[in-house]
C-alpha cells in the first residue's frame, strides 16, 4: 500500500478497470493528485482495498481526504453469482457514499449505466425515464438498485452526487465490446441476434472520460443524471460488428441466430454454468439486450455539462484497429 497521504484530488474506485484507468491517466495528465482504489494495481498510485469491507473503505478514505470521488467499482458482466453483484455493486456503493459523507467530498460522480432502464427501455430514454430494477439479470439490477442509493443519498442531504450513465463503451481493453465479441467471432459463433438489427448505444472510452472530467467539474449538477454516448442513435449490432471485425483485420462477417434460438440455448447456457464450473459463451440476457431499439438522450449531458463527443463511430473505429494490430 502506498504511504501518500491526502488531501488529494480525486480519488477512483475500480481504477484498474477499463474505465477506471483511462480516467485515472486523464486526471493525472491534467496535473491533479489522483489516488486509485482497487484489488489490483492500476497505471496510477493505487491503494488495495476490497469495497465490500465497509471499515476497509472508510479508512482508505479518512486517509487520503479526497476532494472528489469517481465510483467505477463494479462487477460488469451477465454472467456470475448474483451475490457478489449484490455485495459489490449495491453494498460496495453503500459503502462508498457513507465514505463520501463521513469525510465531506465536495462531488460523488457516480458511473451507473444506460442498462439501469432495463431490456425493454422505450424508444426513447432520458434522464427522467424510470430505473428498472426487476429484469432479473443480476447485473441490470444491481447498477439499478445502487444508482438509486446514490440519488437518494443526494435527496437526503448526505452527499453532492451526480450520476454518469455511460453507453456501450468500446475500445482497446474493452471486455463486453471488443475482446469477448472477438474471440466468439474468431470461433465461429453467433454474434447477432435476429439479423442485429438491435440498435446499440455506443460510446468510446474517450468520449466517457470527457464526460466524467466535466462531471466532476461543471456547477450546480448535482443531483443530475446525464447519459453518455457517440451521440450517433441509430448504429445497428450488424454494423458495429461489422465495423469491429474489420478493424481487428478478420475477414469474416457475424455470425446471427434467430431470437428463439438464442433466448433457447443462452437459457440453456445459463443452467449449465449453474451446475458446472464454466463460463457460457452467452446468456438470454446478452441476446435480449442485442435486440433493444431504444435511444439514449444525451441532451441534458450537452446542456448542464456542455458535452460534446469528440470521437465518432469511423474515428473510434479507427483508432481500435490501431490497437489492436499496432
Amino acid at each position: 500500500m502506498t504511504r501518500t497521504r491526502g488531501p488529494i484530488d480525486v480519488l477512483v474506485t475500480g481504477s484498474a478497470g477499463f474505465v477506471g484507468s483511462a480516467l485515472t491517466r486523464r486526471l493525472e495528465a491534467e496535473g491533479l493528485t489522483v489516488m486509485g482504489a482497487d484489488l489490483r494495481a492500476g497505471p496510477t498510485p493505487t491503494v488495495a482495498v476490497d469495497i465490500t469491507d465497509r471499515g476497509a473503505v472508510r479508512e482508505v478514505f479518512e486517509r487520503f481526504r479526497p476532494r472528489k470521488v469517481v465510483h467505477t467499482a463494479a462487477i460488469v458482466d451477465d454472467r456470475g453469482d448474483p451475490a457478489l453483484y449484490r455485495a459489490v455493486n449495491v453494498r460496495g456503493t453503500d459503502h462508498v457514499v457513507d465514505a463520501c459523507e463521513a469525510v465531506g467530498v465536495e462531488r460523488l460522480v457516480h458511473v451507473s449505466s444506460i442498462v439501469v432502464l432495463g431490456l425493454d427501455s422505450p424508444a426513447a430514454c432520458d434522464e427522467h425515464t424510470p430505473l428498472c430494477a426487476y429484469t432479473g439479470a443480476a447485473y441490470m439490477d444491481t447498477k439499478a438498485v445502487s444508482e438509486r442509493r446514490v440519488r437518494d443519498a443526494w435527496a437526503a442531504g448526505r452527499v453532492p452526487a451526480v450520476v454518469v450513465r455511460p453507453g456501450d463503451v468500446y475500445g482497446a481493453g474493452s471486455e463486453p465490446w471488443v475482446r469477448r465479441p472477438l474471440e466468439m467471432m474468431g470461433k465461429g459463433l453467433p454474434l447477432l441476434v435476429a439479423g442485429g438489427q438491435g440498435l446499440m448505444a455506443h460510446c468510446w472510452i474517450d468520449n466517457l472520460v470527457d464526460g466524467l472530467v466535466l462531471a466532476l467539474d461543471a456547477r450546480g449538477v448535482e443531483g443530475g443524471v446525464f447519459h453518455i454516448t457517440d451521440g450517433e442513435d441509430h448504429t445497428t449490432f450488424r454494423d458495429y460488428f461489422q465495423r469491429l471485425a474489420a478493424a481487428a483485420g478478420l475477414t469474416m462477417s457475424p455470425l446471427s441466430i434467430p431470437a428463439f434460438a438464442a433466448l433457447g440455448l443462452g437459457a440453456a447456457f445459463e443452467r449449465a454454468a449453474r451446475a458446472l464450473p464454466v463460463s457460457p459463451p452467452f446468456t438470454a440476457t446478452a441476446a435480449r439486450y442485442l435486440m433493444r431499439r431504444s435511444v439514449y438522450s444525451i441532451a441534458a449531458s450537452t446542456a448542464a455539462l456542455g458535452y460534446q463527443p469528440a470521437v465518432g463511430l469511423d474515428e473510434g473505429m479507427a483508432r481500435l484497429g490501431r490497437a489492436l494490430n499496432g
